[in-house]
């Protein structure tokens, strides 16, 4: 579908795809080969499946790193098979340093303001400045102060910008602008991050071009311990709430994150739509290891690796073949391994650490997959696990497994308790015709979880976004 600002009439682009016609820029803060966790690998796999679906989709990154790194990222996610080409990939500080025109043009004329903050400063290939960055630190929230951004042109300052806010509304609105040869698309901008969302509806010069279209993602939980849907929020969620009325749409991974926004806020308070993760296609050949238990995560406390570590015991006197397999690291490394010794079962872990394509060997040697965290958004190794049928045995967290399970493949656990886990990784583990039965199932729910379930999910909040755009 394509917008006609003109009328405001919404038609069906060529091709009749889920997504309507328009132009999509996906905004993250980085894109960091293994770093992250999932969700750099979440944001660049929308990016290739709105491609598949024939949209013209951009990523854009905000990091001030230098361009023979970004160029590195680029190649790498190119051989990953995440990134269609590097020219898809953009980043503000490459795009400023190779044609610094746009922000010039952006820049407020006259004295610039004085400012407590040092600066660092960003300079061309020919090593003359371009521009002063404010370096925030300390509690001061880095986003959203004014310290001016100085803009230089032949070596001197001709202007600044208020703060990394007034940067990225300037790029952003010069970036929606650029014309596609014979289309007048309406650019849609989907923000991966908070901290960058919260800059782009916030006043200040230069605002952001009214008639760009801002959908939020969101990728985490929102609330603290004990994890309910009154519980408290920390002050990052709590300022992003404040402000999240002036998207165009906000995007929940899971019906579960939705309902309990929305019984917190009231349904009117957002625009909320669910565009859960897709589950991925998985070419490993299945060739499970007898009692091969699977974590893949980072090594954090937020993961519970130590759960796992404590129900092992319980599993190997019934299972005595069951071992661990960890893939992941993390600053909890030292310390989880020496709880394997305590409990004695050092012999029946196996810590692979971090390995950069996990898919090849994790879920084709995998007999269960389990996931024991605190809270997550929606975990895509679960939808990994079950494209591969590779059963899974998770916490009943907030959020992903309950909405992610709800149509087989899994086994849900009381949350934090360990016997309880213990005992469904002995049931998949002992009975290979329940394992056989929730393989199948968690083949056939990943098969209606996948690209296309979600990008029609995204193409009814990007209509809406079209036909409807807030106030801000």
């Amino acid at each position: 579908m394509e917008l006609d600002r003109g009328s405001g009439r919404v038609g069906v682009a060529p091709g009749g795809g889920a997504l309507p016609a328009a132009r999509y820029l996906i905004l993250a803060s980085r894109l960091v080969p293994d770093r992250d966790g999932g969700f750099t690998i979440s944001v660049l796999r929308r990016a290739i499946d709105m491609a598949a679906a024939g949209a013209d989709v951009t990523l854009l990154t905000v990091d001030p790193g230098e361009t023979a790194d970004h160029d590195a990222h680029r190649a790498e996610w190119v051989r990953r098979g995440l990134l269609g080409s590097r020219e898809s990939l953009r980043n503000l500080f490459d795009d400023v340093r190779s044609n610094p025109s746009w922000l010039r043009r952006a820049a407020i004329p006259g004295p610039v303001p004085s400012s407590p903050w040092p600066t660092r400063p960003i300079v061309d290939d020919s090593g003359a400045p371009v521009l002063d960055l404010p370096v925030v630190s300390g509690d001061a929230a880095w986003h959203l102060t004014d310290a001016p951004v100085r803009v230089y042109d032949k070596g001197a300052v001709i202007g600044w910008l208020p703060g990394f806010g007034g940067l990225y509304r300037a790029w952003l609105n010069a970036v929606a602008a650029e014309a596609t040869p014979g289309q007048d698309r309406v650019p849609v901008v989907l923000c991966e991050a908070r901290q960058i969302g919260e800059t782009l509806v916030t006043a200040g010069d230069p605002p952001l071009d009214a008639g760009i279209r801002v959908l939020h993602t969101t990728h985490a939980c929102h609330v603290l311990s004990p994890l309910r849907w009154d519980s408290p929020m920390d002050a990052a969620w709590e300022r992003w709430f404040e402000i999240a009325d002036r998207f165009d749409g906000v995007l929940w991974l899971t019906p579960s994150q939705r309902d309990d926004v929305e019984r917190r806020f009231g349904a009117q308070r957002l625009r909320s739509f669910v565009v859960p993760h897709p589950a991925p296609v998985v070419s490993a050949p299945s060739d499970p290891v007898s009692g091969r238990i699977v974590i893949l995560n980072s090594l954090i406390p937020r993961k519970r690796v130590d759960h796992v570590l404590r129900a092992l015991p319980a599993v190997r006197a019934a299972v005595p073949a069951a071992h661990l397999f960890v893939y992941g690291d993390g600053a909890s490394g030292a310390e989880l391994r020496a709880l394997a010794t305590e409990l004695g079962v050092e012999d029946a872990v196996k810590w692979i650490g971090h390995v950069a394509d996990p898919e090849t060997q994790a879920w084709a040697s995998a007999d269960v997959f389990v996931l024991a965290s605190t809270n997550e958004g929606q975990p895509l190794v679960v939808l990994e696990a079950l494209a591969a049928g590779v059963p899974v045995v998770a916490y009943d967290m907030p959020y992903g497994p309950r909405d992610t399970l709800a149509h087989g493949g899994g086994v849900l656990v009381p949350d934090g308790d360990i016997d309880a886990l213990a005992a469904a990784l002995i049931d998949v583990l002992s009975d290979r015709e329940r394992r056989a039965e929730l393989s199948a199932s968690g083949r056939a729910a990943a098969a209606a979880m996948d690209a296309a379930a979600s990008m029609r999910a995204l193409g009814t909040a990007v209509r809406a976004a079209l036909a409807d755009p807030v106030s801000r």
